[in-house]
């Protein structure tokens, strides 16, 4: 079983923050999924979750399933009206503080503080000394030095890096006027157009760096709001950031202690029967290319 990842639907020229996290524009998702309906049999979360836990139909072919990280804006806007034209069950992990919430998290706000820069050659010093010149080389292999030593971090060590960064590169900080995540409501109409809900934790953190009962309330407090608030029953949960050292073999304990039933990565490969852990399912991430 393939299992897709995808995070934000739209054109990322027009946008001022991370770049990396447009999976598709609308064309792209609507001529994907066509593609995928031709070759693979597309799966809701429990036909996937009965073929991870040994059962289900035999089939001749792949399965494939369809997920969604994050909860930003553009899922319930873009995304979610191509999905049902398609026959097609989307599963959206939400991080419930996030929810219906205007909040710029860390990566948007160091791609947007990158891309407003007034100087365009600087120095960092947290977490470790890095020199820049952004007029030179690509955008992106500029954002990645700058945002991949924060999933190592302790959550109150990001800040200092971004405010290192905006005094380095003389940006204004982006100002939280405009929602850029789905609500409650629009969450409820998905799930009355076919849709399924997941969780993504509570506030989005590296659950490897917090002690193990921050870690169970990170997930059991996500999973209960989620279950108050649209009366479903969440059974799976999205790791946030998914890559190695980003959750540890506690976490997969915790996560299945807490209630759970399969808990996804963000690494590469094909789900096989029989021989995929619940609480390591493998998730191919969709690039755009940008």
């Amino acid at each position: 079983m393939l299992v897709l990842s995808y995070h934000r639907i739209g054109d990322p020229q027009g946008d001022l923050f991370d770049p990396d996290l447009f999976s598709a524009t609308p064309d792209q998702l609507d001529a994907q999924l066509s593609y995928l309906n031709r070759h693979v049999s597309l799966v809701t979360i429990e036909e996937a979750l009965r073929f991870i836990e040994g059962g289900g139909e035999r089939t001749s072919r792949c399965r494939a399933l369809i997920t969604f990280d994050d909860g930003y804006l553009d899922n319930y806007q873009l995304a979610f009206p191509i999905l049902p034209a398609h026959g097609v069950q989307g599963v959206f992990f939400l991080a419930t503080d996030m929810i219906g919430s205007s909040c710029i998290p860390w990566w948007d706000r160091i791609a947007y503080l990158m891309k407003t820069a007034r100087q365009r050659r600087f120095t960092l010093h947290h977490p470790v000394e890095q020199e820049f010149d952004l007029g030179q080389g690509s955008f992106t292999a500029h954002l990645r030095r700058v945002l991949t030593p924060c999933y190592t971090l302790n959550a109150a060590n990001v800040p200092r890096l971004v405010q290192e960064l905006a005094a380095q590169a003389g940006a204004e900080q982006p100002t939280e006027s405009e929602r850029r995540f789905l609500n409650w409501d629009e969450a409820r109409a998905m799930i009355r157009g076919g849709m399924a809900i997941g969780s993504h934790t509570r506030l989005h953190l590296v659950l490897s760096r917090l002690k193990a009962r921050e870690q169970k309330w990170e997930m059991s407090s996500c999973r209960e709001r989620l279950q108050e608030c649209l009366g479903i029953e969440v059974e799976t949960l999205a790791y946030p950031y998914g890559r190695t050292g980003t959750f540890s073999e506690l976490t997969r304990q915790l996560a299945r202690d807490t209630g759970y039933r399969a808990a996804l990565l963000l690494e590469r490969g094909v789900n096989l029967p029989g021989k995929t852990h619940p609480f390591g399912v493998k998730r191919i991430g969709v690039d755009a290319g940008v």
